[in-house]
């Protein structure tokens, strides 16, 4: 006997395990989905983090410097400048050098470390060495046979291995490594020992917040020839886990979004189901908040299992599935545990935003009536239908003024038009979602007679039966049309993000190989130096430079950009004209030429700043239009680094384009030169388009997942909400077959009835999808590109799962006897 409203709301629960099962099964995949990647992105982060930390330990920057004078005094002087420039908080000398080890045929890498947490940090190791001890890398001891407590000759002298340590300490270029005091590796050095000394460096641990870029610079004038490698992680890895990170936030508030409206259509379901005993219990006089509590202990009961279950397999399967993403994502892990932490944050969240959707369905029992339950009023005229027509025509009436406000506004910063365009966005789905319902009854009854014309009377029945079903099932139609928007929206923002970041890294990239200094416009580099560095590297054809934007204006008044360049050098790259003087010579962009009527031989008179007033110009002379082309960067006028009147204070190095005989071994070369010039960035146009190309694998590859659970949920969800529908209208098919109706035409009208509900959904879910998308270019006006073949295949998989579910769950009720079915009660 039950005696508890939540014994009762069990015991429903219970009662339909096609309910529960789906529900639980549908969240345990979303929770489990979204805890792997958001697991993936914590270990993918901290794998970065590691990484750095292992090499350089706390030290943010390795400072190298030439001891060529023999003096002692030059490791403590430079040591005392590095430490009393701003910025820096702790410095730590170490001095590098080659020793024979036992008899050895090669000599081995020696580094001789200081007693502080920075050394300690950079080589792992536990207790620092004296005079006569050593400590020795893992490789090395297990060629030699040595352990802890066993003696090494070093240059003729014996000492004790008192730690062994791991590989990846090994100093760069080298497998082995020593590491001994520093006063006893200098004490061997001055006694001219017979090997070939190695130059030493100093590791800087700078202050918190300091930018080390600035830093470097500042320490790079300390004293010339200083060479700088700053402890970076691997920038274009951490942009593209960034942009991956923001996506799967995005990707997952849309699963929990659908996953949500599935089960609150799958408890509409239950409660329409159960309509009789509920009214039975309001007419015994159970409240409102009663029923409401009933519902929401069945919902809550349902979500935590569904959560619980997803953190369950997502524990049992991390240590399979996370190396797999690793691997699909193209991303090295070497720091993989389960994160509790995150985990439980994302199990919470999904639960919470769960639980807000699940207050829908517990409402809905509050506005059980006995006699309005009893009449099984199921009329498309319900009520609340003006109410909804108002509702949807005020929403669309606000989403036409944000985007009108927006348009109005586009070109005011501060109005923030694109929030504008997103609200009107948000809007119009709402009004969509609002106004479907209302008006697709009526759509229907007009297209019936059509339908009889093309399907026969069987398709018009089909038709007519499925009019006043559409109230209890707008939550499958909206189901299915938001996950068709999702795979719209985000199939195609993906095949168009792919293909402009083609064409971006086509014009960024005018030569094989690009150099860039990562300090933009506060850029010291001399790019006359850098020019003739470079150009005396091996493996180099062609190298030219071109500074950064620079400010004129013309002697109308008006305000244009200029760049200076090697004109002479991009002209032998042929990324510009080539022309026969350019000390006065200015080439133009096709675009300004054709706006300014510009033609070869024309003059253009140009001042540009003088100070820092931005309204104080200087006259720098008038040039000559010498050629008119496709610019290489986004300006309009180029001019040669000879013409000393266009030098101003924003005339600084922006870009090195490089032309080189084979492009591995020229950056191989090129990354010799970061020591000397260590806020470069060096890149080449086949690693830009590899890096984009595995940044959208990894994207794509977790769009995919998040579709593969939405639409499996979807159908799963879609197919029992049906399934229940249909099961719930066996006694009108039972009459349909006594009156005419035989077993092929029920199968057709079953058959009709859901592919009607597939294709609404899917119509309206593409429509919309195809309209933001083409309305997102009131934001970016780049052009869509629509992944029809990926939209084809999702809509064609779920007709098909539709077929192959319902032709023979319709054939087996067509198979069953009339009398027997009449009698079947649907409740």
């Amino acid at each position: 006997m039950i005696h508890s409203l939540r014994g009762i709301a069990l015991r429903i629960l219970a009662r339909n395990k096609s309910v529960l099962s789906f529900s639980v099964i549908s969240i345990s995949l979303a929770v489990f989905l979204m805890i792997t990647m958001f697991s993936f992105m914590a270990n993918a982060n901290r794998s970065i983090d590691h990484e750095v930390k292992l090499q350089y330990g706390e030290a943010d920057m390795l400072v190298g410097y030439n001891n060529e004078l023999g003096n002692e005094l030059s490791d403590q002087y430079m040591m005392d400048l590095i430490q009393s420039t701003g910025g820096v908080q702790q410095v730590s000398s170490v001095m590098l050098s080659r020793m024979y080890a036992n008899d050895l045929a090669a000599p081995v890498a020696v580094a001789g470390i200081e007693n502080d947490a920075l050394s300690m940090s950079r080589y792992h190791f536990t207790a620092y060495p004296r005079r006569e001890e050593l400590i020795v890398n893992e490789s090395l001891a297990e060629d030699l046979q040595l352990r802890v407590g066993s003696r090494m000759k070093l240059e003729g002298k014996a000492y004790t291995v008192t730690e062994i340590i791991g590989d990846s300490v090994a100093a760069a270029g080298t497998s082995d490594l020593l590491l001994m005091n520093r006063e006893e590796v200098r004490q061997i050095e001055a006694a001219g020992a017979q090997h070939d000394a190695a130059s030493s460096y100093v590791m800087v641990q700078a202050a918190d917040d300091t930018d080390l870029l600035v830093l470097s610079e500042q320490l790079q004038e300390l004293e010339p020839g200083l060479t700088i490698e700053i402890a970076t992680q691997d920038s274009t890895l951490k942009a593209s886990l960034s942009i991956l990170g923001n996506y799967i936030v995005v990707i997952s508030v849309l699963i929990v979004t659908v996953i949500s409206l599935l089960i609150v259509s799958a408890f509409e379901g239950m409660l329409h189901k159960y309509r009789f005993q509920f009214a039975v219990l309001r007419s015994m006089g159970a409240q409102t908040e009663q029923l409401f509590k009933m519902v929401f202990i069945q919902c809550t009961v349902t979500n935590g299992a569904g959560v619980l279950s997803g953190l369950l397999v997502s524990l049992l399967g991390y240590t399979y599935i996370i190396p797999w993403v690793s691997g699909l994502f193209l991303v090295p892990l070497t720091d993989i545990r389960f994160d509790v932490g995150v985990a439980t944050m994302v199990a919470v969240a999904s639960f919470i935003i769960l639980e807000l959707f699940m207050l829908i369905p517990a409402y809905r029992s509050t506005k059980i009536l006995p006699l309005k339950m009893l009449e099984m009023n199921q009329n498309n005229d319900f009520k609340g239908r003006k109410g909804q027509i108002i509702l949807g025509k005020v929403l669309m009436a606000a989403c036409l003024f944000f985007i009108l406000f927006g348009i109005a506004f586009s070109g005011t910063p501060s109005a923030n038009p694109e929030l504008s365009f997103l609200i009107g966005f948000l809007l119009f789905i709402w009004s969509v979602f609002t106004m479907v319902p209302v008006y697709l009854p009526g759509v229907l009854a007009k297209v019936s007679p059509v339908l009889k014309l093309l399907g026969g009377r069987v398709s018009y029945v089909a038709v007519k039966n499925l009019v006043p079903q559409v109230k209890k099932n707008t939550f499958v139609i909206l189901t299915i049309s938001l996950a068709m928007m999702i795979a719209v929206i985000g199939a195609s923002l993906l095949n168009t993000i792919a293909h402009n970041d083609r064409n971006y890294i086509k014009k960024q990239y005018a030569a094989d190989i690009r150099v860039v200094d990562r300090l933009e416009s506060s850029s010291s580099i001399d790019p006359e130096q850098l020019k003739q560095l470079i150009s005396q590297l091996e493996g180099i054809e062609e190298v030219s430079t071109v500074s950064r934007l620079s400010p004129a204006k013309k002697a109308n008044g008006e305000r244009v950009d200029y760049v200076l360049a090697d004109l002479d050098e991009l002209a032998a790259q042929r990324l510009l004209p080539d022309i026969s003087n350019v000390t006065n010579a200015v080439i133009v962009s096709k675009r300004y030429a054709d706006v300014h009527a510009l033609s070869i031989g024309d003059p253009i008179r140009l001042s540009v700043y003088q100070d820092e007033d931005p309204e104080n110009f200087k006259n720098a002379g008038t040039l000559t239009v010498a050629a008119i082309t496709e610019p290489i960067q986004n300006t309009d006028m180029y001019i040669d680094w000879s013409n000393a009147a266009f030098h101003t204070k924003f005339t600084v190095f922006g870009t090195a384009y490089i032309t080189p005989v084979n492009e591995i071994a020229a950056l191989n070369q090129l990354e010799g030169i970061k020591g000397q010039f260590p806020t470069l960035d060096i890149s080449s146009y086949a690693q830009a388009l590899e890096n984009s190309s595995n940044m959208y694998t990894r994207v794509w590859s977790f769009f995919l997942s998040a579709i593969i659970v939405i639409m499996l949920s979807v159908t799963i969800g879609v197919f029992n909400s049906l399934i229940n529908n249909i099961y719930s209208k066996r006694k009108e098919f039972a009459v349909l077959r006594a009156i005419s109706v035989d077993k092929k035409g029920l199968v057709q009208i079953i058959l009709t009835q859901v592919l009607l509900y597939l294709c609404i959904g899917m119509f309206v879910g593409v429509t919309l999808g195809i309209i933001l998308l083409y309305a997102c270019r009131l934001i970016d006006t780049s052009p869509i590109h629509l992944n029809a073949p990926f939209l084809a295949i999702i809509m064609g998989i779920m007709l098909a799962l539709a077929l192959a579910v319902f032709i023979p769950y319709a054939s087996s009720l067509a198979n069953k006897k009339v009398a027997s079915e009449l009698n079947h009660s649907h409740v």
